[in-house]
């Protein structure tokens, strides 16, 4: 009889072992975030999130890095999360459809420094994505694009939280923006940025928590590093606010064929060290950007086959196949170097690759010339009076160590302009100061959880799936952003309206369903709940 009882109890417990233990568990994950003391809000909307996770039986750790050292590191070379808060910002040229999806999530751009961190690989997001950059006709483009949403929104390659309403101020007693541009960057637009005129004969005031990370254009690939880069540096073409092309270096544009472009260039106009800008310089950068494979510029450049001189005016780009970006995002992207300095950087420097040159003198034909970086501290860009954008003042950057500090130097007067995007808990009350003027701007980027798929823990679609029904997003908006937010169930937000695709569901916030999910899928809970995966 003892025996009897013994074998049943020994039943019942591997039944019980069974049913809570079918598979290895979840192991723990491991969040790369942004600093609190920095980006107080950032940091609580991954906590926001990780709360909403460890309710679906995972370990989520918090990681958060300094801001952009090493952060920038861990996220873009050496893809060192399972998970990221990704904070992408808004900008005209980022209009572009592709800029989002494809240019995020195609698998061959998962090489260290490129935009696909997380590793994602899908053949239909790839397909999609190479499809509709070959098509010029903007319908039938947009049928392809509306169809790479959804296929976005069914592999999940990350949760979508919120696009922001970024709101910064100037002080109105230090600095007046004659025409103010709505642009989804707002006061950091070039076209606001260079209107900006000092009130006191100084240089206008600018607070911001981020360093400059380099002024070599070939090492770049964050939007606050283009910013200064592109007041330093002409481009042929600069998006307008509207998202629209407007010449800049170039004088003319014609488009020959699908893949024959001509590019006029302006004539007359110098490099800050007095030398003339020559259609030699815009053959030559197109060439080295490419010849050096820079990570970020690389996708923009792939179907440029060739680029000729065709007389002292203008230059002819010859493509391999049709490239429905290439005004937006290789004319408008690709910055315009000095031929005399830099055809001989690594010869002269010795160092393996252009990448590695410091370039802390920067020689361009921009509206401004770097006159000095105190890095971590300040930098300061004079205006070049010679210039065709005629910038109205001198600009001069302060670097503060958190985004409420640097709001409260804009209201003590002590900065002219907050191009730090404003703490949501102190918009309405700045709002009330007579001596300032606050800018909304909708921003087309967005905050996201992005999935290392690379790594073991995200290489299942289904436990994606399942964790956009863990996020509380309404009270991130509410509590962490200040209600300046809007939701969208795709990369291409609501503002970037043409593109957007508005048939896609919103996931609610549904701890019961994200459950339901996971079970349907084959995970089960152990008796602590933890999450353990299908057999």
């Amino acid at each position: 009889m003892f025996k009897r009882i013994s074998v049943i109890a020994g039943l019942l417990a591997s039944t019980a072992t069974m049913a809570y233990a079918e598979g290895d568990k979840v192991k723990e994950i491991d969040f790369l975030t942004w600093p609190a003391a920095k980006y107080q809000h950032y940091y609580e909307t991954s906590n926001y999130i990780a709360e909403g996770w460890r309710k679906l039986g995972l370990e989520v750790k918090l990681n958060p890095a300094p801001f952009p050292s090493p952060m920038l590191s861990m996220w873009f070379k050496e893809h060192k999360f399972d998970v990221v808060l990704s904070v992408l910002s808004g900008a005209p040229y980022r209009m572009e459809p592709d800029f989002f999806t494809n240019a995020q999530f195609n698998s061959a751009h998962g090489k260290p420094g490129d935009w696909n961190v997380g590793e994602f690989s899908d053949s239909e997001v790839d397909e999609l994505g190479l499809k509709q950059l070959g098509i010029y006709d903007t319908k039938k483009r947009l049928d392809v694009v509306l169809d790479l949403q959804k296929a976005l929104y069914r592999s999940q390659p990350e949760a979508i939280v919120a696009s922001v309403i970024v709101t910064t101020g100037i002080n109105k007693e230090m600095v007046e923006i004659p025409n103010y541009e709505p642009a989804p960057d707002g006061l950091r637009s070039i076209w606001n940025l260079m209107q900006m005129k000092s009130l006191n004969e100084k240089a206008v005031l600018l607070g911001q928590t981020i360093d400059q990370a380099t002024f070599n254009p070939l090492a770049a690939n964050t939007a606050e590093d283009f910013i200064n880069l592109s007041l330093i540096y002409d481009r042929l073409i600069e998006l307008g606010a509207d998202g629209k092309p407007k010449n800049r270096l170039a004088s003319a544009i014609n488009v020959i064929d699908e893949t024959t472009i001509e590019v006029d260039v302006r004539s007359g106009h110098s490099f800050s060290d007095g030398k003339p800008v020559g259609v030699e310089d815009v053959k030559f950068s197109f060439d080295y950007f490419k010849e050096s494979e820079s990570a970020y510029f690389k996708k923009y450049l792939d179907r440029v086959e060739s680029v000729e001189i065709i007389d002292a005016d203008t230059v002819r780009f010859k493509l391999t196949k049709a490239y429905a970006p290439f005004i937006l995002h290789t004319l408008g992207q690709i910055f315009i170097l000095p031929k005399h300095v830099w055809e001989n950087v690594v010869k002269d420097t010795g160092i393996s690759k252009p990448q590695e040159y410091r370039n802390q003198n920067p020689i361009g034909s921009g509206p401004y010339s770097l006159k000095y970086w105190k890095e971590g501290q300040e930098i300061y860009l004079a205006k070049r009076d010679d210039h065709f954008l005629k910038p109205a003042s001198d600009l001069l950057y302060v670097i503060f160590g958190s985004a409420e500090i640097v709001g409260s130097a804009l209201k003590k007067g002590e900065i002219s302009v907050s191009l730090q995007p404003l703490v949501p808990t102190v918009v309405k009350e700045f709002a009330q100061e007579p001596g300032l003027k606050l800018f909304r701007a909708k921003s087309n980027g967005y905050i996201a959880a992005r999935y290392n798929v690379g790594r073991e823990v995200f290489k299942d679609q289904a436990l994606r799936q399942a964790l956009a029904y863990a996020i509380p997003y309404d009270k991130i908006i509410e509590e962490v952003l200040g209600g300046d937010a809007v939701r969208s169930a795709s990369q291409i937000v609501p503002i970037n309206g043409f593109w957007h695709n508005s048939d896609l569901k919103l996931p609610d916030y549904n701890i019961e369903k994200a459950r339901k999910m996971l079970k349907d899928a084959g995970y089960t809970w152990d008796s602590e709940g933890m999450l353990r995966k299908p057999e």
